[in-house]
């Protein structure tokens, strides 16, 4: 198991946000893909990844802090008031980053948040986020996918507000450009790709700066990032949502094949 914290004071620190039981599916993070908890997959991947220097679990959960102390990282005793169904990102976001830099006088250029409900990454792509963050000097980063449901095919309502199923009501394309108005609604996905090429944001992996977590704008508009982001693309296939032993089973599927491809031991 690789030492944590590799290098004091960590450049660049991992922060798994893991909730307990407080949730739709009661301790998610624990549940086993492969023989391992999701947790294990989070903290796993970020110590192996040569760039990062801490892997830190946020957690209000006394079972999640075992088990993340059982699995190598350090852990950041979140409130509970950040850590409710409703609670956004930014609130363990400026705990942590504040936890750190008083307990030990950290202070991170870059912070990574590697969601333990995206289980399917590899450490060369954690490395491949952090390296291109530091040599562009960017304000931050967001692994992407090349969007499974394309922005030309989707509507307003009328009075762009929503409307009850059952219920008919008008329409106004929401990517209302030349080219939309004169091919109509119904291109084929390759060429409507082609002409629009659009990324979604899937959560694999996130990394922002301190000095805007701590920022006024994240405070008042919930945004902890600056306005330089970059993107890097994932596989598709390493796009999970998981919330049943089918996903987990599917997942674990996928995963192997991954490895074969890459020749991971």
């Amino acid at each position: 198991m690789a030492k944590d914290p590799k290098r004091i004071p960590p450049k660049v620190v991992v922060i798994i946000p893991a909730r307990g039981g407080n949730q739709s599916v009661p301790w998610k993070n624990l549940r086993k893909l492969g023989g391992k908890p999701l947790l294990w997959w989070a903290i796993d991947v970020g110590l192996r990844a040569k760039l990062v220097d801490a892997v830190t679990v946020s957690t209000e959960d006394s079972r999640i802090a075992r088990s993340a102390r059982r699995y190598g990282a350090m852990v950041i005793p979140r409130p509970k008031e950040f850590a409710q169904p409703t609670s956004d990102d930014v609130g363990f976001y400026q705990h942590a980053v504040t936890w750190m830099r008083e307990r030990f006088g950290w202070k991170p250029e870059l912070v990574v948040n590697l969601r333990p409900t995206s289980p399917l990454r590899f450490p060369e792509d954690v490395d491949a986020c952090v390296r291109y963050v530091l040599r562009t000097g960017c304000d931050g980063l967001k692994t992407v996918i090349p969007s499974p449901i394309p922005p030309y095919k989707l509507w307003w309502a009328k009075g762009r507000k929503g409307h009850p199923v059952h219920t008919a009501t008008p329409l106004e394309p929401f990517f209302d450009t030349p080219f939309r108005r004169t091919h109509g609604p119904d291109l084929g996905r390759q060429r409507v790709w082609a002409k629009y090429p659009v990324y979604w944001q899937e959560g694999s992996i996130d990394i922002t700066r301190p000095k805007f977590i701590m920022s006024r704008n994240a405070t008042k508009y919930r945004n902890v990032f600056g306005p330089n982001i970059r993107g890097y693309i994932m596989d598709p296939r390493q796009v999970v949502d998981i919330d049943t032993a089918e996903d987990l089973r599917e997942a674990a599927k996928v995963w192997r094949q991954l490895r074969r491809e890459r020749g991971a031991a």
